[in-house]
């Protein structure tokens, strides 16, 4: 065995107690919890947020700007416009850049406590299911519906993730002022 074998079988142990219903469930979204707000501090910080909403303002008006005078058909107004396109294109270029460098930092690590978790949750008996959901929706959540007497719907560690992650990461993300788009 190497030592990564040694390592993967300590995080595997440690995890036994979050294996099964309910602990799972909460497991799953402290997890999410913690990487979201790991993701939005390091966006608060290594970005410039107030430069990211002057880009975002700026490229948006050159978009109406540009939209307007695509509909007007004024050749004059459109060349005028069209002239500012390569700087406009060159500040979402810069714009993208810098949100990229926090999400090539954090890739790796936050792949790894996916595949981990992944492969925890995907070997344990009954299909690693990690919640129960009253209802269905179409190929998010299958099975049959809760009514009296019967079982509710189980939730896959992956659908589970994806629902607390975006439950989380998109309030986190307004709180914390790390989503330039909002006005």
């Amino acid at each position: 065995m190497t030592i990564l074998d040694e390592i993967l079988k300590s995080i595997t142990a440690a995890l036994v107690p979050y294996g099964e219903v309910p602990n799972s469930t909460f497991f799953i979204l402290g997890v999410a919890s913690v990487l979201s707000v790991v993701s939005n501090l390091s966006n608060r910080f290594m970005v410039d947020v107030k430069k990211m909403r002057e880009i975002s303002i700026e490229v948006k008006a050159w978009q109406d700007e540009f939209n307007k005078a695509r509909k007007s058909g004024d050749k004059q107004l459109l060349a005028k416009v069209n002239k500012k396109q390569a700087a406009i294109m060159r500040l979402q270029s810069n714009m993208m850049w810098d949100r990229m460098k926090v999400t090539l930092i954090f890739f790796v690590p936050f792949l790894l406590i996916w595949n981990v978790l992944s492969g925890f949750y995907g070997k344990l008996p009954g299909g690693g299911f990690t919640a129960f959901s009253p209802f269905s929706v179409p190929w998010l959540l299958q099975g049959p519906p809760l009514f009296p007497n019967q079982t509710p719907i189980k939730v896959t560690y992956f659908t589970w993730y994806l629902i607390c992650s975006f439950a989380i990461s998109l309030p986190m993300s307004r709180l914390l002022g790390t989503y330039p788009e909002q006005e």
